[in-house]
């Protein structure tokens, strides 16, 4: 790599063109920044939708949550009942899907 302080020509570059220089590298950089970010905005949005259509169950799903914990906490048996259960669901969905692979 050529020393900035060097043109091709190997004469030394005076403040003003060094400056210059600078400043048009400064600019493509703003350029390439704006150009990846506005890029980067693209390729999120989808991301940002779904989450923003989740945050609107936020609070029902909270309730129900500790609706659901309030329920099993007050009966101890019966989370394990439940547990069994979802693990048994769990196992026949992987199941079913590896068959129909």
């Amino acid at each position: 790599m050529p020393s900035p302080m060097k043109n091709t020509d190997t004469k030394v570059l005076s403040r003003a063109e060094r400056r210059r220089e600078l400043l048009s590298r400064l600019e493509q950089q703003r350029i390439d920044m704006m150009v990846e970010s506005l890029r980067l905005q693209r390729a999120g949005a989808p991301l940002d939708a779904t989450c923003q259509s989740i945050a609107r169950y936020k609070t029902p799903l909270t309730l129900l949550g500790g609706i659901v914990a309030w329920k099993l906490l007050r009966q101890p048996n019966r989370l394990l009942y439940v547990g069994k259960r979802a693990l048994t669901g769990y196992v026949a969905l992987k199941k079913l899907r590896r068959l129909t692979d």
